[in-house]
């Protein structure tokens, strides 16, 4: 490497709503409501980031992985693309890719009561509007993907990946076959070249957590094992990926050995909003997650934490109420969650059933229903089963889930989640409900090294 060391910012899923998009009036407000992320408020937290960045004279590089605006609205793109100019006018190099919401046929505006369209951005025309953050130092393309590689320095080539798809209104969120083509001959090069490459895209290549894949596979990067595989087995150890707005570190070895870490980082608009500072040394990798603790906004009495925490669950608490009293509203929400309608209408009876129950049960009068009242330690028999699951939603987001197996919540919520079980099972529609619960109870309620914050891992 030229240097000892190798540094950079990480930022995603900015999800720019502009304020010519509308940021105020009964529309917006209805739009706002069904969202988990930050709408009018995502310029003043894009900026102060940037701020925090530009402020950092040690680190020169920032990528940004994708969906930099809400809905791929024109009028978002024009918002910020001068605001990624502030870094690169403060003398940072800044390597950007695109994804599906930076494209979109109907992106939104809000006027008044009313949503109506925006003005349209087509994919094609997303190449030459961020050509100037990363391509222009491209050392080789895959036109068709938007994917580009660059060099961050002598020795270290970056594999920067759009996994849209390519457009068309496919599902499929990956790489075609020419673009697998193109990976491996990066690959080749690199390796002729003695150059360690890291790669960064925007879908999550390993499962962020074990409850994801039961929910949104469609989410997960397109034949994300074959090509997990293919990088660790090349020398990748790294990949950089957003979307799921969690903050998560998940890792995969694969048959010959060779392990590779997905760093999977939050929505920079969403709370926590999250962001990562990276730094590569000879032997390790140090990761640091930061988030933007304040910014230009009325906060109306609040801190910025406690702001952005409060409109997250504010959201969480409409779909609470959507899962015991109205399905189609319950539907509705869990767009937001990358979750189909038809899952809600295939599973009506079961979610209204355990819906109406969460909302009304503590953990204690739950327990004692069961059967299992004496299993469901005092600390925790007082809390409803409605706002422990809002906080169990509130850590995967955050990350580093802190209810290991030795806690009293994870043995009390243990019992009850296995009698639940246990009596659902000659129930053949409940099969989906015990899956999700076995994966709560093994994945959920706490994570597994590595730590998805802060952490040092091996180069």
């Amino acid at each position: 490497m030229a240097e000892k060391n190798l540094k950079f910012y990480l930022i995603t899923d900015l999800h720019h709503w502009a304020k010519a998009q509308g940021t105020e009036g009964k529309g917006y407000e209805r739009v706002y409501k069904a969202e988990h992320r930050c709408l009018a408020e995502t310029g003043a937290i894009i900026n102060s980031a940037i701020d925090r960045i530009i402020a950092d004279k040690e680190v020169g590089i920032v990528l940004v992985a994708g969906d930099i605006t809400a809905d791929g609205a024109r009028e978002a793109h024009d918002e910020i693309i001068p605001m990624l100019r502030r870094l690169k006018d403060a003398g940072k190099r800044v390597f950007a890719i695109t994804a599906t919401h930076d494209y979109h046929d109907k992106p939104l505006k809000c006027e008044g009561d009313n949503v109506g369209i925006a003005t349209r951005t087509r994919r094609k025309e997303l190449y030459s509007l961020y050509n100037e953050f990363g391509r222009n130092e491209a050392i080789s393309e895959n036109k068709k993907s938007h994917s580009y590689s660059v060099m961050l320095d002598e020795k270290t080539r970056l594999l920067c990946m759009n996994d849209d798809g390519t457009g068309g209104g496919s599902d499929f969120c990956g790489y075609f076959d020419d673009c697998v083509e193109w990976i491996k001959g990066q690959l080749e090069e690199a390796k002729k070249n003695n150059e360690y490459v890291i790669v960064m895209t925007h879908h999550p290549a390993l499962p962020p957590s074990p409850i994801y894949p039961v929910f949104s596979k469609r989410d997960m990067l397109g034949n994300h094992d074959e090509i997990t595989t293919l990088f660790a087995d090349n020398g990748v150890k790294y990949i950089f990926t957003g979307h799921t707005h969690m903050t998560n570190i998940a890792q995969k070895t694969t048959e010959k050995g060779n392990t590779i870490y997905d760093v999977n980082t939050g929505a920079l608009v969403a709370y926590p909003c999250p962001y990562r500072k990276v730094e590569f040394t000879e032997n390790e990798v140090k990761i640091q997650t930061l988030t933007v603790d304040d910014f230009d906004w009325d906060f109306k009495g609040k801190t910025a934490g406690e702001y952005v925490k409060d409109h997250f669950n504010g959201f969480m608490n409409d779909v609470f109420y959507a899962v015991a009293n109205d399905i189609d509203l319950a539907a509705e929400l869990g767009q937001a969650a990358s979750l189909k309608k038809e899952f809600f209408y295939k599973y009506k009876k079961p979610i209204l059933f355990f819906g109406k129950r969460l909302n009304s049960r503590t953990l204690g009068s739950l327990g004692k229903r069961l059967g299992v009242g004496r299993k469901i330690d005092e600390s925790v028999k007082d809390i409803t089963v409605k706002d422990f699951l809002l906080e169990l939603v509130d850590n995967v987001f955050y990350g580093d889930e802190p209810y290991t197996p030795d806690t009293p919540m994870y043995k009390s919520v243990s019992a009850i989640i296995d009698r639940i079980s246990a009596l659902t099972k000659p129930i053949p529609k409940t099969k989906k409900i015990r899956e999700i619960l076995s994966v709560v109870k093994d994945g959920v309620l706490y994570d597994a090294p590595p730590a998805d914050w802060n952490v040092i891992l091996p180069r």
